[in-house]
């Protein structure tokens, strides 16, 4: 059960036990004791100089997305190695995208487009371990043993920021609360979370973690009057079998973050306790109760027109039944990614520097309750489409487009055939990678996959690459190499791989 304060259990009458209070961290603050946050360890040096004024959201589409069906579509490939769905021409003369990504397409002038990106390993949980810690010696079901990226960019730059209190590195998965069980194929994106903590950094670089609530005005599986639209729900929680090891009340915890806030304000002003708190606590109650963070978490505060822009809930989403297809009635559960990428730049902007945004579900075999390619392709490629597009528009209306650093990718790619079922397996020989922002020149595709779409035909990329490019984004290499306090293995991730955008 996660809480704030015990109280009818305190056994000593103060209303506050330090043990408890050190768990105050857990409400989808990534389960840190928030004072170690504030420590001298995790502080940022003042002297440093060369953190760089920008941002990266990594968008993780965990499942492995097809390169064909999205940014590589080879349209002349032989047999099935081309976009089961056909392409599209885009802003890039001569470039053309799959034809379900026609606002991306409209858009492709402000991307960067990888199709040499290569992977190492073919199932889910090695590979999202290795993309994100660049250590390719973790397998399936084990541990990490180095860090996730955001925890290194957070030793690096300190793991709070030092003027709004804002950790440096968070996690947005996607929202699971469900209108009944097993509504919606499954999925699973634990993986991914779990190549994103510190390892041997410790718990103080560990990502805020936290979800965005969808829509108010229903409870969970049921309905309330006056809250359709053309004959849909309007509420829309989130596939309950993505992550099924999480109970509902640590969900209601997470989505429910800002009432307890609120509720640990009130208990603390009206008991006084603020005064018997030693420096680091006190910060870490003062972290929590206002200010930038929990004004950052608060969607409630954009303009509705925004929402309105970003909303992906209206999409929508069904369980996929045992032969491969979506059932396509009874209640939909929407998708969370619109509102997932909105906070995300809400968190840049109150001074996160490295958010990672994950989407799920894009691993399309057309086995029993798992879609096939043209199945699961109408069912997730909208939303990202629709969302990807607003957060474009959204960074440059608001001036955050030289500042703010998108990358789209995931653990692997899809096979250059179809199978007689129409889906696409496993395959680390290809992987989608996407560029925006940042203050990059875009507008370009970087590298070549060979004749039917399944290797780097020129100019391989791989994760060390992918490392360096993040983190020569966020800092400067060279005056990073200076700072003999910084763990060898930190600078080596930045210094370890090419530049993907220098090339």
């Amino acid at each position: 059960m996660l809480k704030i304060l015990t109280e009818a259990t305190d056994p000593n009458c103060s209303g506050l036990r330090r043990r408890d209070f050190l768990r105050v961290g857990g409400l989808g603050l990534g389960g840190l004791a928030l004072p170690t946050w504030l420590s001298p360890a995790a502080r940022a040096n003042p002297g440093r100089t060369y953190q760089k004024d920008k941002s990266v959201i990594l968008l993780f589409l965990s499942g492995g997305p097809s390169q064909f069906e999205t940014f590589d579509p080879k349209p002349e490939g032989p047999g099935t190695s081309t976009s089961i769905a056909g392409h599209i021409p885009t802003a890039i003369p001569g470039v053309r995208f799959a034809s379900y990504l026609p606002q991306l397409a409209d858009l492709a002038d402000r991307l960067t487009i990888v199709r040499s990106f290569q992977t190492n390993h073919a199932e889910h949980s090695g590979a999202a371990k290795q993309l994100l810690t660049a250590d390719l010696t973790v397998q399936d079901g084990k541990p990490i043993v180095e860090p996730g990226l955001g925890s290194v960019y957070a030793r690096a730059a300190g793991a709070i920021h030092p003027t709004t209190g804002m950790p440096r590195h968070a996690l947005i998965p996607p929202t699971t609360r469900h209108v009944e069980k097993s509504v919606g194929f499954a999925g699973s994106y634990e993986a991914v979370t779990e190549g994103l903590q510190p390892a041997w950094l410790g718990t103080s670089f560990a990502p805020l973690t936290t979800q965005v609530a969808l829509r108010e005005g229903t409870e969970r599986g049921k309905k309330k009057s006056g809250r359709q639209r053309d004959g849909e729900e309007t509420e829309n929680p989130f596939l309950a079998n993505l992550e099924p090891r999480v109970p509902d009340v640590e969900i209601d915890a997470r989505l429910n973050l800002l009432a307890q806030l609120d509720g640990l304000h009130r208990r603390l002003d009206a008991r006084g306790h603020m005064a018997s708190l030693d420096g680091y606590r006190e910060q870490a109650v003062e972290l929590l109760r206002g200010g930038v963070v929990r004004e950052a978490l608060d969607l409630t505060r954009e303009n509705p027109r925004t929402l309105a822009a970003y909303d992906t809930e209206h999409f929508r989403n069904y369980r996929c039944d045992e032969r491969s297809k979506f059932e396509r009635s009874g209640p939909s559960i929407g998708i969370s990614l619109g509102r997932q990428l909105l906070l995300a730049r809400r968190l840049c902007e109150a001074g996160a520097g490295f958010v990672t945004v994950i989407h799920s579900n894009w691993d399309f075999h057309a086995r029993k309750n798992i879609p096939n390619i043209p199945e699961g392709m109408s069912v997730l490629a909208p939303p990202l489409d629709h969302a990807v597009a607003a957060f474009l528009a959204d960074i440059r209306q608001r001036g955050l487009e030289d500042k703010i650093l998108l990358v789209i990718t995931g653990e692997f790619g899809r096979t250059p055939g179809l199978d007689e079922n129409l889906g696409r397996h496993h395959w680390p020989g290809l992987c989608p990678l996407v560029f925006a922002g940042g203050g990059f020149d875009h507008g370009r595709v970087i590298g070549q996959s060979d004749r039917r779409g399944g290797e780097p035909a020129d100019n391989l990329f791989n994760i060390a690459d992918l490392h360096a490019t993040v983190l020569q984004a966020l800092f400067d290499g060279g005056q990073m190499r200076l700072d003999a306090a910084l763990p060898a293995k930190i600078q080596q991730r930045a210094a370890g791989g090419r530049n993907i955008l220098a090339s």
